[in-house]
Order: structure tokens, then sequence, then C-alpha cells
């Protein structure tokens, strides 16, 4: 599975930082990836030099309370959810209209 979303997502070259999960075992493997490093949480590793998995954790640290707001999110729908919360992580103040240039692009707009 991890290398399907290798193939979805990554363009040409990656250099991966991750945990010691063993999902990413073989990863090093996949053409796409040039290079692999790993922090070893189990015996409490959390920042080896530059390596480091602290961009992920805070992303879904965010997550969690936006989601909360909702009060339930089905996972039939829960992929806009975090598309919602991506475009206000990156966008911060222009979200909104980053949001509805996305919603209304290639649609014509007729004015009366």
């Amino acid at each position: 599975m991890i290398s399907r979303k290798i193939d979805e997502f990554v363009d040409k070259e990656a250099t991966l930082f991750t945990d010691e999960y063993s999902i990413y075992s073989n990863i090093i493997k996949h053409e796409k990836i040039n290079g692999h490093f790993t922090v070893n949480h189990s015996q409490k590793e959390y920042v080896n030099g530059n390596i480091h998995v602290n961009t992920c954790e805070n992303r879904h640290s965010l997550l969690r309370p936006f989601l909360r707001i909702f009060r339930g999110v089905s996972k039939k729908y829960l992929a806009g959810y975090v598309m919602i919360k991506e475009y206000i992580i990156n966008y911060k103040e222009d979200a909104a209209d980053k949001m509805l240039q996305t919603i209304l692009k290639d649609r014509t707009i007729i004015s009366a």
C-alpha cells in the first residue's frame, strides 16, 4: 500500500523521514525514494540530528481538534474535511479564497 501512495503522490524523487514502523522497512528499494532516515521511538529517540517526524505529528495534532468541531465525521467524507484543514494550514488567511478558486475552477460564471 505504501508503494502505491508513493507512486501517486511523489512526482520525481523523495527522501523519507519516518519512525521505525515496519511498513517502511523495504521502502528504500522503491525507485522514487532516494533516501530513508529513521528515528527509533521505541528507544525514546525522537530526533537524530535533522531527522525527525515532528512535522507530520504536528499536522495530526491539529487535525483532531478541527474534526471534533463537527462531532463525528463519516469515513465517506473524511477526505473532504482533511482537505479543508489542509487549505487552512497551507494558505492561512487566504484559505477561503483558495478553496473557492479550487471549487470554481473550470466553471463558467454567468452574471445577469
